[in-house]
């Protein structure tokens, strides 16, 4: 995964008091102390990809229950503007806390776990002390998997989903690994080489592209491209954005909506660059094997995998997205119970039930009522059993596809693909707001909620 950068924090301090005399009180420097805690909760939020709805709930929520009941939050991507101000209303000070936002939901568990047993004992500074040493730990350690977890994740996840998917047949799914395999290492140098990151998502298109248009003798192109480019598609940050959206959080929802269509105009752009370079240099080394329309996928739907494989492929598929989320061993079995349902229910409904926005919303109340009843067992936030049902849900190919026909004015009706990519989003997110309704009427009391 990418790793993170140290976070900037930039503050203004406007005080009528000493701040030395300040801090030396014993009741200020607790709540110094909790100051400290938020600012931390802040950054590790950011660090860790957690939506910006549930990370400004998050704060507020903390912020209470430890007695600092006038903060006030505001967020924008990669942005926490934080404001404390004394009872008194004497003394305020701003905080902006910037970083760049990765995904890492082995890190969101960790938080999670810290600030319950924080909240549960607020007034003990023992326990603040320790749990500003929990904080800077989770926030200064590297990602919870490195370049051969990721490597490995890309791979098995591209597969996979081939094969689950995209009903791609046995030579689609080696391929789509294999070039899932060489995203994964772009990935990771995306990651150390900043300036290399501007230009990852479309690289990595443009190879993927020109190999599976150099074989689409062989295989289907629209399988074995999308699949392999599978971990990039934009369907989380579509629902992530809706999400948002939906929670009355304007600014953050507008800009993730935004770049999530224009992500899938990137993709494309990637995919039309490689299919056009491969024609012209096979045109010019004279190559007469290829179809008159070269984008064709006569191959696709051929000879697909027996459905019966999907009982050994799904958890392979649910522990690969989870690992190139970030997500730790012990969290791997409640993700694969969502993956299960989601993917089940899609599955067996799609068989009696038509319309797609009906299916996945289903799916999608039940994947959140899951996740809660996952919260009550094992006490792990209901984002980390939701994350990859959710992804199998969310067709985040329609917009990459819809992108691609319009680009090559295959299709000019795909010009309403992201009307179609909201529309599932939009399913999605009434089917898991309803379920944490029913599960939490009131929300949480005491200890932290972090979800979708």
């Amino acid at each position: 995964m990418k790793r993170p950068k140290e976070p900037a924090v930039f503050a203004t301090l406007s005080s009528n008091v000493d701040n030395t005399a300040y801090s030396q009180q014993p009741p200020e420097l607790s709540r110094f102390k909790k100051e400290r805690i938020i600012v931390l909760l802040g950054e590790c939020l950011l660090k860790s990809g957690c939506p910006g709805h549930r990370a400004e709930e998050a704060l507020q929520h903390s912020a209470r229950i430890l007695g600092l009941n006038n903060a006030s939050f505001s967020l924008l991507p990669e942005t926490v503007l934080v404001t404390f101000m004394t009872d008194n209303r004497q003394q305020q000070q701003s905080l902006m806390i910037k970083s760049p936002q990765s995904l890492d939901m082995g890190k969101i568990g960790q938080v999670q776990r810290i600030m319950n047993q924080c909240l549960l004992a607020a007034d003990d500074d023992d326990e603040l002390d320790q749990c500003i040493e929990s904080l800077l730990s989770v926030s200064n350690s590297p990602p919870t998997w490195g370049f051969f977890g990721t490597v490995f994740a890309f791979f098995v996840s591209s597969f996979t989903a081939c094969a689950m998917l995209f009903d791609g047949s046995w030579i689609d799914c080696t391929l789509s690994g294999a070039l899932g395999l060489v995203v994964g290492v772009l990935f990771v140098l995306a990651g150390y080489r900043p300036i290399y990151g501007r230009v990852f998502e479309i690289s990595a298109c443009v190879f993927v592209s020109a190999l599976a248009q150099a074989l689409h003798s062989y295989c289907c192109f629209t399988s074995v491209a999308v699949s392999g480019v599978l971990i990039l598609l934009p369907g989380y940050a579509m629902t992530m954005a809706v999400m948002e959206l939906s929670a009355r959080r304007v600014t953050t929802g507008t800009i993730r909506l935004i770049y999530a269509v224009f992500y899938a105009f990137l993709l494309a752009y990637g995919f039309q660059i490689g299919s056009r370079a491969y024609a012209s240099i096979a045109e010019a080394l004279g190559v007469t094997n290829t179809d008159e329309n070269p984008h064709a996928d006569d191959l696709c739907g051929q000879n697909p995998i027996s459905p019966w494989f999907y009982i050994p492929l799904l958890p392979l598929l649910s522990i690969s997205i989870g690992m190139s989320y970030g997500s730790s061993i012990r969290q791997w079995y409640a993700q694969m119970g969502g993956a299960i349902i989601a993917f089940c229910l899609c599955y067996f409904m799609n068989k009696v039930v038509p319309d797609p926005p009906i299916v996945e919303s289903t799916a999608a109340f039940a994947v959140g009522l899951y996740s809660h009843f996952v919260l009550k067992l094992t006490g792990e936030p209901p984002l980390i059993s939701v994350a990859v049902g959710i992804t199998l849900l969310v067709p985040g190919s329609i917009g990459v596809k819809g992108a691609y026909a319009l680009l090559h004015q295959e299709d000019t009706n795909q010009t309403l693909f992201p009307i179609k990519m909201l529309t599932v989003a939009l399913g999605l997110a009434a089917g898991l707001f309803a379920s944490a309704m029913i599960v939490y009427p009131a929300g949480k009391k005491r200890t932290l909620l972090i979800s979708l």
